[in-house]
């Protein structure tokens, strides 16, 4: 079993939960960079918002749909190596998007780092969530608001640093990650890890047969959700209201979204173990549409804007670390791949369906493409509603 500590950490308890939030701060920053650099990149390359659309989909694949494969071989080799390595790789190759001289490199510049940020996952959400950890919604929710402030952190930075000295500051954004890349390594506990298996054997089908599939579907509506905003925003305050690609709105509106979703991590975690994990997951998906819908018929900038902005983050992600403890109760054999399952391959299926979302904009408009992504949050609390009725052991 993986949750076995063959070595304790330099680090242990609340500090290693807070260095572990401070990684993932640093790494989802870095990941950020993608869509900051969207409007840039569509101006540089002439990109029409189905290439666009495209890009966001490769990104989201190769940082998503590989959590599960990585957090099985984590478990084989050890969870500190693989993680120290996707920071490491997440770090260099995302950097060097902004000075990427053509649309190959960009490609594959986010395949390359895209994998790296994925391995991250799975390992920080299994230490994060073990089961010496008192509140385990809680440990994974801590983990999940720290990459989500760095998700918000890093358009603003990115935006900010474009604006003052231009795209060719990106590369030295790799400083940081490649310095804590070491630090996973010397610092975090070494787990017991499973013995090498077979290429086949890490690849496990039966997650996405059972119950842990299922959450995997609700996990991916969410997750589109989650991307339409984040990829479509800023192309929308630029078509629909003439900003500048650089304009700070942008950075701004993507941080309050993601402060909050980071805010609604650990708001799931705190309640979870009070209301149950079934009203937590259901409750905030079936309402988080309210919030979403309204930034498009609201002013941009306004503090109604921003009101809704922040309440439809927090209702996004407020099932977010439940999803990940229920999946890794559903699956006790493997935990880091259940986690990376409803992590990656989430977030890889929603990517695939964004692509379909561009071409709906294409023909619909933007804002009514849009509305559609952001209306998907609906079928994802009935799906979870109904694995949880199904199990109620994990509902608990």
């Amino acid at each position: 079993m993986p949750h076995v500590i063959k070595r304790p950490g330099v680090i242990e308890g609340t500090a290693l939960a807070v260095f572990l939030a401070l990684v993932h701060t640093v790494n989802d920053a870095i990941t950020a960079i993608l869509g900051a650099l969207l409007p840039t990149l569509q101006v540089r390359f002439d990109a029409g918002p189905s290439l666009l659309a495209i890009m966001v989909a490769v990104w989201w694949i190769a940082s998503s749909v590989t959590q599960p494969l990585l957090g099985a071989l984590a478990e084989d080799l050890g969870l500190r190596l693989i993680g120290a390595l996707g920071v490491l790789f997440a770090a260099i190759f995302l950097s060097l998007v902004g000075v990427a001289p053509s649309l190959v490199v960009v490609f594959f510049l986010i395949v390359v780092g895209g994998i790296g940020s994925a391995a991250l996952h799975p390992v920080g959400t299994t230490v994060a969530g073990g089961p010496t950890v008192r509140n385990r919604a809680l440990g994974v929710g801590f983990f999940t608001a720290g990459g989500m402030i760095g998700f918000a952190l890093g358009p603003v930075l990115i935006l900010y640093l474009i604006a003052e000295l231009g795209t060719d500051v990106t590369p030295w954004l790799m400083i940081p990650g490649v310095l804590l890349a070491g630090a996973v390594y010397v610092l975090l506990p070494e787990w017991e890890p499973h013995g090498r298996r077979p290429i086949r054997d890490l690849i496990s089908l039966d997650l996405l047969r059972g119950p842990v599939g299922m959450l995997a579907i609700a996990g991916s509506l969410t997750s589109l959700a989650f991307i339409t905003f984040t990829s479509s925003v800023p192309l929308w305050l630029v078509r629909e209201h003439g900003r500048a690609t650089d304009d700070p709105l942008i950075g701004w509106t993507l941080a309050a979204f993601s402060l909050a979703a980071g805010l609604g991590a650990l708001t799931g975690g705190v309640l979870a173990p009070r209301l149950g994990r079934r009203t937590v997951m259901v409750g905030s998906l079936s309402t988080a549409p309210i919030p979403l819908l309204a930034v498009l018929a609201l002013d941009p900038g306004s503090v109604a804007f921003f009101a809704a902005t922040f309440l439809a983050g927090v209702l996004v992600y407020a099932s977010n670390p439940v999803k990940v403890v229920v999946a890794q109760d559903l699956a006790p054999h493997a935990p880091a791949a259940a986690s990376g399952t409803i992590l990656g391959v989430t977030a890889g299926i929603a990517g695939l369906l964004y692509v379909g979302l561009g071409r709906l904009q294409e023909l619909a408009g933007l804002t009514a493409g849009m509305a559609m992504g952001f209306a998907m949050v609906i079928p994802a609390g009935a799906v979870a509603m109904a694995v949880l009725l199904r199990h109620p052991e994990a509902a608990r």
